[in-house]
């Protein structure tokens, strides 16, 4: 085939494709937003390449025109503006560029506050806006900005009475001047008035718990949004309204309602969990979460698993300030099997919680428990009186797959033998996690527990009360709970102390999906014979929708035996 001949069938074969006519509007001369807005104010942009041409002449006429009012919002009042458009083509074509021209700037800005918002805090930013300063450009939304936000800011705070008693916005064009005058009259500062409680299931006394909210105090809507909030998040409630009653404020006051529907009062759960520590897992809940009028609450658990089976049960009496203190009794009995030891434990407890923070909980404890163990070649039961203080601390800008976080703790728990206790000992733990992100792909996570033991007979401490390193959770490559001090016979019988830390590297590969590095190091040792051992590896995480599953391989780098291990962890990074 010549070359003339292909060119003829390339045209013969566009000829039977159909071509996509575009109407276009070309605006130029402005920035990205003023072009925005002018596009919204031309009738002809609305306009499709099929219109008739007689329609689009009148838009066009037009259009010079819709392109002043769009300017005049952001200070130009004087602009030259040229068009054109063109019709011989498949679809219209227009065209406007524009020369802003010299902007209006504010000449005289009058912005007086009265009445008691002068005085209030809250509104001290709105005095010296720099929006709304001379020689400033003229902008009419940051001047309906203004307005607005002493409008919204009154209302928040509880003036009621509030109003513009002088409101004015002059443009001169020709001077290119504007001037501003502004006189926001709040009137008095309302109180909280009577406060209504509508529900007929609880103690009005635990609702009021909830609540800083005090008849009398001064309005503030942050107050009301934070009620709402403690009130939905208390689980005794499935619907919350938390009404300031302005048409009805008087003398200076506020009524307030609240409305609240009961939540769900039984609760059950089912689930399946899995571990390389403890292998698959089943667990079943149940929660009564108002078993009476008081609020009182019973939460228990069951968890199977090969190594691990056990059962709790919590007692919850909310105290003075049901959100920060409340009042436990626990009870508890497990039974574990390791390739280190075997233990069956039976426990009650007293606990006595309060946020001593906005972040720091500080819980005080008292339990009791009896404790049948073998470990090594010694077998023996033990009862202990165990009292104690623990503190905790979690802050993250998020639940769940925080970018930013730690999380703090620290416990001293200690018996003698003068209370009942199979031997003395006191015994201190802390721990802590960190996370941090950087840029949108990495995050680094770290981990460091630490504990020391003092007994005056350590042989009679149960497996519960001694330190063990290896597993999931402490040094990775090693089997759960398999490093520490051993006896002659070379069992592993735990330690009195221990440290084991570990970083760790997280980057992201694509959807859901993250690789990960990571080293551990440490042991539990007796007094301070320290040998460190250390495991190394790599992992694969998902986010899944029930929360993070991760898959690692861990090689014990300093242990004889150098199989790799894999390591399976469920549930949150702190």
């Amino acid at each position: 085939m010549s070359l003339q001949q292909c060119s003829l069938l390339a045209i013969a074969l566009g000829a039977g494709l159909p071509f996509i006519a575009r109407a276009e509007l070309t605006v130029t001369g402005v920035e990205p937003e003023v072009e925005q807005n002018i596009r919204a104010f031309a009738s002809l942009a609305g306009e499709t390449c099929d219109a008739e041409d007689w329609l689009v002449r009148r838009r066009f006429r037009t259009l010079q025109s819709e392109a002043r009012e769009a300017l005049e919002p952001f200070g130009f009042y004087d602009p030259v503006i040229t068009s054109t458009l063109e019709l011989d083509q498949p679809c219209w074509r227009a065209s406007i560029v524009i020369d802003p021209g010299k902007p209006v700037v504010y000449r005289n800005v009058q912005l007086l506050i009265e009445g008691a918002a002068a005085t209030d805090p809250a509104f001290a930013d709105l005095k010296s806006s720099r929006s709304l300063t001379p020689g400033a450009v003229l902008r009419h939304a940051d001047y309906e900005r203004i307005k607005r936000v002493l409008q919204v800011r009154a209302a928040d705070r509880g003036y009621v009475e509030a109003r513009f008693a002088e409101n004015r916005l002059d443009v001169w064009p020709k001077e290119h001047a504007a001037d501003v005058s502004l006189h926001f009259d709040s009137g008095p500062r309302y109180r909280i008035g009577a406060i209504q409680l509508e529900q007929a299931f609880l103690d009005p006394a635990i609702v009021e718990g909830y609540l800083d909210l005090e008849s009398g105090t001064l309005f503030d809507s942050a107050k009301l949004i934070q009620a709402h909030r403690d009130l939905s998040d208390s689980g005794y409630f499935g619907e919350v309204q938390v009404l300031a009653e302005t048409d009805s404020a008087a003398n200076g006051e506020i009524p307030i309602r609240i409305a609240m529907q009961p939540g769900t009062r039984i609760e059950y759960t089912v689930g399946v969990g899995a571990s390389t520590d403890t292998g698959l897992r089943f667990r079943a809940g149940f929660r009564n979460n108002r078993l009476n009028s008081r609020g009182h609450r019973i939460i228990s658990d069951l968890g199977v698993s090969p190594v691990v089976q056990g059962i709790t049960a919590e007692y919850r009496i909310p105290l003075r300030d049901p959100r920060r203190e409340w009042f436990s009794i626990t009870g508890a009995a497990s039974n574990e099997e390791t390739d280190t030891f075997d233990n069956e434990v039976q426990r009650l407890g007293l606990r006595w919680t309060e946020s001593i923070s906005d972040t720091w909980l500080r819980t005080y404890s008292l339990d009791a428990s009896n404790e049948s163990f073998v470990i090594g070649e010694d077998v023996d039961t033990s009862r202990f009186i165990v009292p104690g203080i623990a503190f905790d601390q979690k802050i993250a800008d998020r639940d769940v797959f925080p970018a930013y976080g730690r999380r703090l703790g620290a416990e001293i728990r200690g018996t003698d033998e003068a209370i009942g206790s199979s031997t003395s000992y006191v015994q201190a733990t802390v721990w802590a996690r960190w996370i941090r992100s950087f840029g949108s792909k990495n995050r680094v996570l770290a981990r460091v527990n630490a504990g020391v033991t003092e007994s005056a007979d350590f042989n009679e401490l149960p497996p519960s009360i001694r330190f063990f390193a290896g597993g999931d959770q402490s040094v990775r490559g090693y089997d759960y709970e398999s490093l520490g001090p051993r006896d002659s016979d070379g069992n592993v019988i735990g330690g009195e102390n221990l440290l084991v830390a570990s970083l760790e590297y997280e980057r992201h590969l694509r959807g859901n999906y993250f690789g990960a590095l990571f080293v551990d190091a440490g042991n539990a040792f007796d007094g301070t014979d320290f040998d460190p051992e250390v495991g190394a590896g790599l992992g694969l995480k998902w986010r899944s929708p029930l929360g993070p599953i991760r898959l690692y391989l861990g090689y014990p780098v300093s242990a004889d035996d150098q199989n790799i291990r894999f390591h399976l962890q469920l549930g949150a990074d702190l």
